[in-house]
């Protein structure tokens, strides 16, 4: 398909994406801040209903590439389409592109001064228009599949990191993303709180049928969950495949080195 027959995504996204499209499509994706090119053509698809894991150094462009594609930082250059939809189009509608890909960053987000709950409610009555009623029921709700509904009334300074986590992810959840974009959800977790978040996202990838994009250090993770593994280095995508295959046989001399360090 070529840009000039991928139509631009304007108002709301299609709530059922095309059977049969990729649900993301990067054709030469470059970016650079100023004089430094952090993006060096990255071109990749992901299936829908997949999982990949993006891994890499730090500065490899692994979180960069993920706030491409939910248009938080443009790319210079290149294509990307989201579910046949050309989101780098000039006429692209911001809403509609974020209002359907759900991200969970580093650091969590929440407000402070409102509630676990009210955390979850305050985008749905802003954007999907839910009566306060709707919103609370649909935030108990998402509340409970991260096992949180007890705490709906705590602030995030009364939960622990991965708490407060767990509430961001229940958070997109609630907008019903297609697709589910993570920056290194548990990089700013105590090691004895990355258990409770990675099980929230293990759960999700089994049972949801989203499609999930994670940027992670967690090699035992990826392993486990990811249909394929991306390995990013100084720009470019350097080695791809089954993330099992791609995790014990390393082709590449960079990935058999950045392996060795980290696991």
């Amino acid at each position: 398909m070529t840009t000039e027959q991928a139509a631009p995504l304007t108002g709301k996204a299609p709530e059922r994406p095309p059977e049969g499209e990729p649900a993301i499509e990067l054709v030469d994706v470059c970016k650079s801040f100023g004089k430094t090119e952090v993006l060096k053509g990255i071109s990749a698809t992901v299936g829908a209903g997949e999982t990949v894991c993006l891994i890499g150094a730090s500065g490899s462009g692994k979180s960069t590439l993920l706030r491409c594609v939910n248009l938080l930082s443009p790319p210079t250059s290149g294509t990307m389409r989201l579910h046949g939809k050309t989101i780098t189009d000039p006429k692209v509608d911001l809403n509609a592109v974020r209002s359907r890909t759900g991200m969970v960053f580093q650091h969590f987000n929440l407000f402070p001064h409102k509630t676990a709950l009210d955390n979850i409610a305050v985008a749905l009555r802003r954007v999907r228009k839910m009566s306060r009623e709707e919103a609370r029921q649909r935030g108990l709700a998402e509340l409970e599949k991260v096992g949180l509904r007890h705490l709906a009334s705590s602030r995030p300074g009364q939960l622990s990191g991965g708490q407060q986590q767990r509430v961001a992810i229940a958070r997109s959840l609630a907008m019903e993303p297609d697709i589910m974009l993570f920056d290194e959800a548990t990089s700013a977790l105590d090691p004895e709180l990355v258990k409770g978040v990675l099980d929230v996202m293990k759960d999700l990838a089994s049972s949801s049928g989203m499609t999930m994009v994670a940027v992670t250090h967690e090699m035992g993770f990826a392993r486990e969950v990811a249909d394929r593994v991306l390995f990013m280095d100084r720009g470019v995508v350097a080695e791809e495949g089954p993330a099992r295959e791609v995790l014990t046989s390393p082709r590449t001399p960079r990935l058999q080195s950045f392996l060795s360090q980290v696991l």
